[in-house]
């Protein structure tokens, strides 16, 4: 069994059993599972994140059900295309992509990893261009810079607003941050296949001390912006990593 997941589930074990409050339904006829601790831990994250009303927290949960969703239907719509019948489930404040593949190439590796950003990019394309199109601007948050002429739609404003900077930052933040090369996600993913592809013996010892490195550097960079998440986030990727890396390096 393969899988792809999205970013926070770095802080979650394992995909959890089934249990009797799983909404289930199918996207594109691919079988949709929502655990109910993703509503729990995606409400949570929406306090926590300055969103005290139950309006906010609900917006924030909305955005982040549909961009998750995207993300996962990136991985699993190139999976399919492979041949190999996939599932999602949502839960904590993330998502999975499962699916068994036959024969695994770097090419297929690396298409099915990207295609979960790349998703989430087309979508936040999408209603970035829609709000382009409307006549207003859009203000990023963490940039102050806004993009495009007109009056701003930005954090702060109406629930229309806010949804539409919820997705924003959703799908562009985070899909970046699955790029970053550190393994499990995505853009560590990319590298260890064409690692590997370069050189099969090693090339996954390498993937794992680059993780370590990007890991650490960006926890310090987190640290230093006040990130705390972020911090905590890579912290565990980089210990993740370094453990997995001293068990390849155990003799026998």
């Amino acid at each position: 069994m393969s899988a792809r997941a999205s970013v926070v589930d770095v802080l979650l074990a394992s995909e959890p059993n089934a249990s009797k409050y799983d909404l289930h339904f199918t996207v594109a006829k691919i079988p949709v599972r929502i655990h109910p601790m993703f509503w729990l831990v995606t409400g949570i994250f929406g306090l926590l994140g300055g969103r005290p009303s139950l309006v906010t927290v609900a917006l924030w949960i909305a955005a982040v059900l549909a961009s998750i969703l995207v993300h996962e239907l990136g991985h699993a719509l190139v999976a399919r295309a492979y041949g190999w019948p996939p599932k999602i489930t949502l839960y904590g404040m993330g998502g999975v992509a499962s699916y068994r593949p036959t024969r695994q190439t770097t090419q297929s590796q690396v298409l099915i990893a990207f295609a979960g950003p790349g998703a989430g990019f087309v979508l936040g394309a999408v209603v970035l261009a829609a709000v382009l199109l409307s006549g207003h601007a859009v203000i990023l948050p963490g940039l102050g810079i806004p993009i495009g002429d007109g009056p701003p739609l930005m954090l702060g404003g109406g629930r229309l607003e806010l949804f539409v900077t919820y997705l924003l930052w959703v799908n562009f933040f985070w899909g970046l941050i699955n790029l970053a090369p550190i393994q499990p996600l995505d853009g560590g993913t990319i590298v260890s296949a064409l690692l590997s592809r370069k050189d099969p013996s090693t090339g996954l010892v390498r993937s794992l001390k680059l993780s370590v490195g990007i890991a650490a550097t960006l926890a310090v960079a987190s640290l230093t912006q006040g990130y705390v998440f972020l911090v905590i986030m890579f912290a565990m990727l980089g210990f993740n990593n370094w453990q997995l890396l001293s068990q390849l390096r155990q003799p026998g």
